[in-house]
């Protein structure tokens, strides 16, 4: 993630600069994941309605709230690159329609997405229940673990927790609903031969639509881990493995996504190349579809 910032900044072409500013959002946030991720490193301990998060994370050494917050964190930024996704695909689909949004919009866009998950963020950080009535209705359900301390939520019909939850769970059935519209529509109009696109530019947009629609995949860990979460927490399934699998899956999205973004996109594929090669002989041109554009 970090390289593909510094690629972003280097190496975007003229022409991408505005829907750079959706891929700085991806990229910014998901090394934002990685780091909170790093420092919470949670297991889910379902004990009846109550959420009770054990933490194993550098952040226990902080205290039981920093851990907490870690998790909020970590929820708002993996809830905000799912509404990023769908402005892509919303971006070119606009493009392709003969609307190109300037980059000040884009920002506002950005600014819009985000503004919801930083409500979340908010809102989930004040619903923190008292450790101690936590640990001990972890003690009565679960005489096997020996913690002592933990954090999270004392019910999930709490107003605030459930709201919370619904979040980060339903919205994306219809995101993901939305996004194979308006791919449908974009793919519908680069395949009409009455479209006035010169044939490099139908295959840029060709290659970041299949970029975009390569990392629709990705959150598969998110649907996978929200049915493991759902299970457990309805008592269908229990154990150690669903209690720490589902945020391990959740953590893959951000480790896949820049690489998706690199492999894809051809002038940071390239200016990757380049800086592996910077030094030697070899000459790595920066391309935008077909054609090659002058370094400088």
């Amino acid at each position: 993630n970090a390289m593909l910032i510094y690629l972003i900044l280097k190496r975007t072409p003229l022409l991408m600069k505005s829907y750079s500013v959706y891929l700085m959002n991806f990229a910014f946030f998901d090394f934002a994941t990685c780091i909170i991720s790093f420092f919470s490193c949670q297991k889910v301990i379902f004990s009846g309605w109550s959420l009770i998060y054990i933490f194993h994370g550098p952040c226990k050494h902080v205290s039981s709230w920093f851990c907490y917050f870690c998790h909020c964190f970590e929820c708002h930024t993996l809830a905000h690159s799912q509404w990023i996704l769908l402005g892509s695909f919303m971006y070119r689909y606009d493009v392709l329609k003969g609307s190109t949004p300037t980059v000040q919009k884009m920002w506002r866009n950005s600014g819009a997405f985000y503004s919801m998950s930083l409500c979340f963020l908010v809102v989930y950080l004040f619903d923190i229940s008292d450790s101690e009535e936590l640990l001990r209705i972890m003690t009565d359900l679960h005489p096997e673990y020996h913690y002592d301390d933990g954090t999270g939520n004392i019910s999930m019909f709490a107003p605030i927790t459930f709201i919370s939850i619904m979040y980060m769970t339903t919205p994306c059935v219809p995101i993901y609903c939305a996004i194979l519209y308006f791919r449908h529509h974009t793919l519908k109009i680069l395949n009409n031969p009455s479209i006035n696109l010169s044939p490099a530019a139908k295959i840029s947009h060709q290659k970041l639509v299949r970029a975009l629609t390569v990392q629709a995949g990705i959150p598969i860990f998110w649907l996978v881990a929200s049915g493991i979460y759902s299970l457990a927490q309805f008592g269908f399934i229990s154990g150690p493995i669903p209690e720490n699998i589902t945020f391990r899956l959740m953590d893959c999205i951000p480790m896949v996504s820049p690489i998706v973004t690199i492999a894809f996109i051809q002038p940071y594929r390239d200016g990757l190349l380049h800086l592996f090669h910077k030094g030697s002989s070899i000459f790595i041109p920066n391309t935008i579809g077909s054609s090659v554009v002058d370094v400088s």
